[in-house]
């Protein structure tokens, strides 16, 4: 399989991704994105960008209409110091089929039962503008918080981090006292997920099968977290082959992973005794 990794320079996701690759025996072309115009398809069978920002977005437009897949590469989701989001086609975008659950143990993390305050606040999160997961600048971002905050009265706004605003306190405190959180897209609602707290949100959010004002089930989200944890790797499994072993044999195909069981004990038949005088 011949793939194109487009990539700003000296992109670290992007140098693991193709050692993986190389090592399963796949040939990669390296491509600037910055460089990247339009229409400048190549012959590959696939394609990884890393994140749809700038070119991004076009180049994996512009192959996807020559019928050859992308991986989108970003920020994690859960971890994200650690972690990488790999979608097939976009951010946001996680296996459809259900996943085992060993990777999601290892983040150590717990889906609890209930959380927040029943009798609390709706808790409104904002987001950076400009971001590529929702595509809004400073204006419209702007104009999404103030309606949402009159549909909810008495609703509290936190801002984003990264969005320029002060925030007070830590997204737990902010989640303790809520009833409901509404947002656009923010990777914050997984937060909300695990802590218990149903989420509305608007956008393509990864977890837009979760939201709504009534909490799924504790196995409905668990089992929605197991996939999670198979989109998002470490550069150490991207450059080992680990990542690129279940993206080509599992996720380009769409095909679930399966553990071989172990292999059955030979029943051994029962020795006959001979019959006196045989």
């Amino acid at each position: 399989m011949r793939v194109g990794i487009f990539a700003r320079h000296e992109n670290a996701e992007a140098g693991a991704l193709c050692a993986g690759f190389s090592l399963a025996g796949h040939r990669v072309a390296m491509r600037s994105l910055s460089d990247y115009g339009d229409g400048q398809v190549e012959r590959f069978d696939l394609i990884v960008v890393t994140g749809l920002r700038g070119r991004g977005a076009a180049c994996v437009r512009d192959h996807a209409a020559s019928g050859i897949p992308a991986l989108v590469v970003d920020f994690g989701y859960m971890a994200r110091d650690v972690y990488y989001q790999v979608g097939l086609g976009g951010l946001n975008r996680i296996p459809e089929f259900a996943c085992p659950a060993d990777r999601f143990n290892a983040l150590g993390l717990t889906v609890h039962a209930r959380g927040g305050d029943p009798e609390g606040y709706v808790l409104v999160l904002g987001q950076v503008p400009g971001d590529a997961a929702h595509g809004m600048d400073d204006g419209a971002l702007r104009a999404w918080v103030e309606s949402t905050l009159e549909q909810y009265p008495g609703a509290r706004y936190r801002p984003h981090p990264l969005g320029g605003e002060p925030v007070d306190g830590t997204l737990a405190e902010a989640l303790a006292g809520a009833r409901l959180v509404v947002t656009w897209n923010s990777n914050a609602g997984h937060e909300a997920l695990l802590a218990g707290v149903p989420v509305i949100a608007y956008g393509p959010a990864a977890y837009a099968e979760l939201a709504g004002p009534d909490l799924p089930s504790v196995a409905e989200r668990r089992a929605y977290f197991e996939r999670l944890a198979y989109a998002q790797w470490t550069l150490a499994e991207m450059a080992d082959g680990t990542a690129t072993r279940f993206l080509v044999e599992h996720l380009l195909p769409g095909r679930p992973v399966e553990f071989a069981a172990p292999a059955a004990e030979p029943v051994k038949s029962p020795k006959r005794r001979r019959a006196r005088g045989a």
